[in-house]
């Protein structure tokens, strides 16, 4: 029995390597899209699409855990067209922005990059979060509010709050060539990528179409290595981020509009009625019969819901 055992994990551990050596023989060279702008920052430049007309009231838009700007195109079209400078940008380490030699993607970090961001837009923006993105959108909200006009927060995962300590498998995937492999397995694998989507999401139907889409930039060379150093912070909840902290939430200055899928089984409906609470939001939307990403699964009903939103958000200025 100890035989088998043992046969086993050595089968597992070479089927890992395997898995990390064929991402290593992936990864290459790749120029990112032509209309892909940058934004440097302190911590690196932040790769962007930048759509609308230039005097419009910006709008930046951030993606979700393994993403980046081009699962955004419909919506950013949408709001183009209705007079928005849209900015949907790569957050570190997705997409086409730099990978951080130091791996600083923790809450605060990623704040300071899009601090940066908007400083660069002229006039404060309104900022939306998504699902894992939504944490470092409040991050900023939190800490520096006088740069937002406003926060629509999309099933936003903050974590737990009022933390206590970091989570066991956090502290795990520290461990960076546990990190490495488990990148490679289960984010960077191309066989791993629609399952994953299809996990997170209602309406199965609408995965297929944009896988295209999500893998394009996980050819980048050293993605796999880059989004291994990003995973700890995926669980972490000892990290010093503000977002986290009921306490903090319920003094935020910024207001604050939610939309929420009501099938979500990643971040549940109780979440963010949660959220909506703690922040004093104005408007908590929920969509019928989509899970934890909305804009992707009913782009239509979703456009109409994030047009209310801006819409109670900016309700009353001069």
């Amino acid at each position: 029995m100890l035989r088998l055992a043992l046969a086993f994990l050595l089968f597992i551990l070479v089927l890992l390597l395997i898995l990390r050596a064929a991402a290593s023989l992936r990864e290459q060279d790749v120029a990112p899209p032509k209309e892909t702008m940058r934004f440097q920052t302190p911590l690196g430049g932040v790769a962007a699409r930048v759509s609308g007309p230039a005097n419009g009231p910006p709008i930046i838009l951030v993606h979700g855990t393994a993403a980046w700007s081009g699962f955004w195109s419909e919506i950013a079209t949408h709001l183009a067209q209705r007079g928005w400078r849209v900015v949907a940008i790569d957050l570190p380490p997705f997409g086409w922005s730099d990978h951080d030699a130091a791996g600083r993607y923790d809450r605060v970090s990623q704040a300071k990059r899009l601090s940066a961001v908007a400083a660069a837009l002229g006039k404060p923006p309104i900022i939306l979060g998504h699902s894992f993105g939504a944490g470092s959108v409040t991050e900023l909200a939190l800490r520096h509010p006088e740069q937002l006009r406003g926060v629509v927060l999309v099933d936003a995962a903050l974590g737990e709050l009022d933390p206590k300590s970091e989570t066991t498998t956090a502290k795990a995937l520290e461990f960076n060539p546990l990190a490495q492999v488990t990148a490679a397995a289960a984010i960077t694998n191309p066989n791993a990528v629609e399952p994953f989507l299809r996990s997170m999401i209602y309406r199965k139907d609408q995965a297929h179409k944009r896988i295209p889409v999500l893998r394009e930039p996980m050819q980048r060379s050293g993605t796999t290595s880059a989004y291994a150093a990003w995973l700890p912070n995926l669980l972490t909840k000892q990290d010093g981020a503000w977002s986290r902290e009921s306490a903090k939430l319920s003094a935020i200055e910024v207001p604050v509009a939610l939309i929420w899928g009501a099938r979500d089984s990643v971040t549940p409906l109780p979440q963010g009625q949660r959220i909506a609470a703690l922040t004093h939001a104005r408007a908590l939307r929920v969509l019928p019969s989509v899970g934890h990403i909305p804009h992707i699964e009913d782009p239509q009903r979703f456009e109409v819901a994030l047009d209310q939103s801006l819409a109670d958000l900016t309700k009353g200025e001069r």
